[in-house]
């Protein structure tokens, strides 16, 4: 028998579920359908293995056709939804949700990278209303620490170490951000890769950052930026850099990425849509970098 997830913002039994109730009656037992809401949905993403999972349990790629009845504030979400349906040879209504384009936020990026088997933390993501439904599995799944972050957080900013559950609940009790919960890296070495034009024109070695705290924040945080030379990242880290901009469809980005201190795995850590820049040239060469790539772009 084939399966139609219906999919909608929010539950109005006098609306929505008189809906699926009418198709179950007259589907002539050829399908069943199923109401779900957004906030019932859980994102697992691992490099390789990523699922959206309905309260947990069942993975909505399992459908055979995702009905979106209405999306309303989650519809920025549907970029990423969808391309995981496409991924998984799932059909849905509608093809429009296509066009809406994809949300650059941390959650969305981040299940994008790990479908094309990008080497990223493994990660959960859950909407607002569904922290205390998901919050066992995740403690469980990921363990202490884990790192906390608000999704659409920059420069280091809204990015949390948790190391109990109380910490767990004193974040999302306090906070009205969207988070998302990573695996802990134990990070040896950590650098911004910029890339511009499909090509890394500047390397820089990130700051330490200082987990003591509850909120994440660097060592030294008026530390001066330090830039090396490009050789000093291998092609590799250099060739990922660059796919992680060609998958994510960006000219410009900065793409950090760290290498775990026991294990010497590599990890991209974050993808950055119009990374910050030091503003003065004498420091930095990420200014002269703009300035030729936007001088190829006019000339070529």
């Amino acid at each position: 028998m084939k399966k139609l997830l219906v999919l909608i913002e929010s539950l109005n039994p006098n609306k929505k579920e008189f809906l699926v109730n009418f198709l179950n009656k007259n589907s002539g037992g050829k399908f069943e359908a199923c109401l779900e809401v957004f906030s019932d949905l859980l994102f697992e993403i691992k490099t390789g293995a990523v699922k959206i999972l309905i309260n947990g349990k069942d993975d909505i790629a399992n459908f055979d056709l995702v009905f979106v009845r209405r999306s309303g504030k989650y519809t920025r979400f549907m970029g990423a939804i969808t391309r995981y349906l496409d991924f998984k040879k799932v059909d849905f209504i509608d093809p429009a949700f296509r066009e809406i384009g994809l949300s650059l936020d941390k959650a969305s990026t981040s299940l994008r990278l790990a479908i094309a088997n990008i080497s990223t933390p493994d990660t959960y993501f859950c909407f607002r209303k569904g922290l205390e439904k998901f919050k066992t599995t995740i403690i469980k799944e990921l363990g202490f620490p884990m790192i906390a972050k608000a999704i659409r957080s920059q420069r280091n900013e809204a990015i949390y170490v948790l190391r109990s559950v109380r910490d767990f609940e004193k974040l999302t009790g306090g906070l009205n951000d969207q988070l998302l919960f990573q695996q802990y890296v134990d990070i040896e070495k950590e650098f911004r890769l910029l890339v511009m034009g499909r090509e890394v024109v500047v390397l820089e070695r990130k700051s330490k950052r200082d987990y003591g705290n509850l909120k994440v924040e660097y060592v030294d945080p008026s530390e001066p930026s330090v830039f090396l030379k490009l050789n000093e990242a291998s092609k590799q880290m250099k060739d990922l850099a660059v796919k992680c901009t060609r998958l994510l469809s960006l000219d410009i980005a900065g793409i950090d990425i760290c290498v775990e201190r026991e294990t010497g795995k590599t990890y991209v850590f974050e993808v950055n849509r119009g990374p910050g820049i030091v503003p003065d040239p004498k420091k930095s060469p990420e200014l002269k970098a703009v300035a030729d790539y936007l001088k190829k772009r006019l000339f070529i």
